[in-house]
């Protein structure tokens, strides 16, 4: 059996945009590749009825379609220089049909503004999206002779930013300050585009209903803070009006259904949890809310795994009912709820769902199963069995050694926390084996039993690699999963307990040859560990959150996200928030650490990790800092391919240069 190696990622198939066409007949895909020398990632776009697959057409680097009719998809594309100049350069969005009957691919649209067909309401009527200034609005209102004019100023305002609100960068985004989520209707025939919503307006969800006439929609003008809580509105198609069906602007809306004429909401009010407090179901009727459904459980997927690119829906309507992906310890599960408030588990599925579609009455799901790489199933929710019936990824991990989580559980009286070992290639059970730490982000997100590059590659390099969730983690109610003032207390004390008990009971674990890392919330966790304990003897640290108090006004969510999870204001509770940053302990940390940082990470700012590095390379610490140039908060995810492999070559020599 052949070793795992660390560039196979680049012959992983990542499936995505997995959407039932509009007689729920069929399916269509997307299926991405990485290219290395381009450094980039090619899309395939496939037609399915749930058991044959076959290909339509290479979409190049666009991600995105949608059904235009039973007969024909749309999508972004340039089919050849001068189009794809025509997008670069002259800021326009073409889209070409791929007629399914004819199997011929034609020009469809050509937009004078960058925007996204979201949906086609009907033969004359599209849904566009789009996000702009105020100003970008001359893109397509104006002749050609303005709009030369006005792109031209576009590139003297291109050197400097006005801001003059929060947030004004996103992660994956750029800069937001003055950028407004829109929404169009074009009119096909006479080639007009008309907004529905002011431009100051930014819009958050959309739905549209099945008979195309109303568009339902979240959002709020923005006056200088951006709200986490929202009003719902609703676009009647016909009379080219708009009306807000909700107003008290108190709840944060994750998801709008539509059911039998009914509007249910997923959302949280956050009194008693904070910002992540899990959802409840709720009836809109007369502008007010009607309680359908006290959840409180998780809505969607938070299983990590770095081998996925691209989203897919999570949930779906039919037959009465809402279907919704929920995430249950270490799992994914499959819920229905209808209009009486009843939930019933409707598909237990021991991995992760990755996107669901409905196809002639049977669903179908993304997934990520057994350490397979993604692949499409059958889920019979009848009898609660599922069939692959896709094979990308079949050759991708043949004859390689895939190692199985082996479970192990610490228990106390007021919880347990739950993790897995990877045992290294070639186990002998007499010999000793250095170990890898591993963290998840989030942190209200999960470790399962899915397939996870980087450990597998380390289990696969002679590593045992061990994994946990400790309390802050996703899937266990509200309860476990708040730790709101308690960063570095009560985490630690699980991550540090769990290590013990693998220490004692996989007695192969070489205890002087320990290793730690993680992202995101992980990052935190190691910079905090080795300001507390020098039991690891080396770290890797990535994108991570080393001061509270600089994180509050440099990250994308910093304003309201450090508030509420440490339970205080950086002016008016510094030494609180001091107390919780793993900088207050920066001259305490003997650990050689590594630091991996992107310089376009906008949700924990690179800022993070240069002010904690240059402390330690200032006392004489052995540390490193990668700065990834271009690179986001997603590197290790969805990263450039050859991003990617650097990442996990630096994380991995610096393990093997203290093994």
């Amino acid at each position: 059996m052949e070793n795992i190696k660390l560039n196979d990622f680049l012959e992983f198939k990542f499936i995505s945009g997995l959407q039932a066409s509009p007689s729920q007949t069929q399916m269509a895909f997307l299926v991405a590749k990485a290219l290395e020398k381009k450094n980039e990632y090619s899309y395939d776009l496939f037609l399915s009825d749930g058991k044959k697959h076959q290909k339509l057409v290479n979409l190049k680097s666009k991600g995105s379609f949608v059904w235009e009719s039973d007969q024909s998809l749309l999508f972004p594309f340039a089919k050849n220089k001068k189009e794809d100049k025509a997008v670069k350069e002259l800021k326009k969005t073409i889209y070409y049909r791929y007629n399914l009957i004819d199997r011929k691919l034609e020009k469809a649209y050509e937009f004078n503004f960058g925007v996204s067909i979201t949906n086609v309401l009907n033969e004359n009527k599209l849904l566009l999206s789009a996000t702009l200034s105020e100003g970008q609005h001359h893109l397509y209102q104006d002749d050609e002779d303005a709009r030369k004019k006005f792109m031209e100023d576009e590139k003297k305002r291109a050197l400097y930013e006005d801001i003059n609100e929060i947030p004004f960068y996103f992660n994956g985004l750029g800069f937001t300050a003055n950028m407004r989520n829109q929404l169009f209707i074009y009119d096909i025939e006479a080639k007009v585009i008309a907004p529905i919503v002011n431009p100051n307006f930014s819009v958050g969800i959309v739905k549209v209903s099945d008979d195309k006439k109303k568009i339902y929609f979240t959002g709020q003008d923005v006056t200088g803070v951006r709200k986490l809580t929202t009003n719902v509105y609703v676009y009647n198609l016909d009379t080219k009006t708009s009306e807000a069906i909700y107003e008290d602007n108190d709840l944060s809306v994750a998801r709008i259904y539509l059911l039998k004429d009914q509007v249910v909401l997923a959302g949280t009010d956050m009194k008693d949890f904070g910002i992540n407090q899990n959802d409840d179901f709720f009836l809109l009727k007369n502008k007010k809310l009607e309680l359908l459904n006290l959840y409180r459980g998780s809505i969607g997927n938070s299983v990590g795994s770095d081998v996925r690119l691209g989203g897919s829906p999570s949930d779906l309507t039919h037959d009465g009912k809402i279907y919704f992906v929920t995430t249950v310890d270490d799992h994914n599960e499959l819920n229905s709820l209808d209009l009486q408030g009843n939930i019933r588990l409707e598909y237990q599925f021991n991995g992760s769902i990755d996107g669901i579609a409905l196809v002639s009455n049977e669903f179908y799901a993304i997934g990520l199963y057994r350490q397979k790489l993604q692949e499409i199933y059958h889920l019979d929710l009848k009898v609660n069995k599922l069939e692959q019936r896709t094979r990308f990824n079949q050759a991708a991990l043949k004859n390689k050694y895939v190692a199985v989580p082996k479970e192990f559980i610490y228990r106390e009286h007021t919880h347990i926390v739950k993790g897995w070992v990877l045992y290294p290639k070639d186990f002998n059970p007499n010999q000793k084996y250095p170990a890898i730490l591993d963290i998840h982000g989030g942190p209200k997100t999960v470790y399962g039993k899915v397939y996870y590059h980087e450990m597998q590659y380390w289990a696969n390099q002679g590593y045992i690699v061990y994994f946990a969730n400790p309390r802050g983690s996703d899937g266990k109610g509200d309860a476990f999963a708040d730790i709101r003032g308690k960063y570095g207390t009560i985490d630690y004390s699980d991550l540090m307990n769990f290590t013990e008990l693998i220490i004692r009971k996989v007695p192969q674990v070489d205890i002087t040859k320990l290793f730690v890392t993680g992202g995101s919330y992980g990052g935190f966790m190691t910079n905090w560990i080795v300001g507390h304990t020098d039991r690891f003897k080396a770290a890797v640290t990535q994108r991570s959150i080393s001061n509270w108090l600089s994180f509050h006004g440099t990250s994308d969510i910093g304003f309201y996200f450090s508030k509420d999870q440490t339970g205080g204001h950086p002016n008016l509770d510094t030494e609180k928030l001091w107390e919780q940053s793993p900088m207050k302990y920066a001259m305490q940390i003997k650990t050689p650490l590594l630091f991996i940082h992107s310089d376009m990470d906008y949700r924990c700012p690179i800022e993070q990790a240069m002010q904690l590095f240059s402390i330690l390379k200032e006392k004489g610490n052995d540390t490193k800092l990668v700065w990834f140039k271009g690179e986001t908060h997603e590197l290790s995810r969805s990263g450039k391919p050859q991003a990617r492999q650097k990442r996990l070559t630096e994380i991995s020599n610096w393990f093997e240069k203290y093994r």
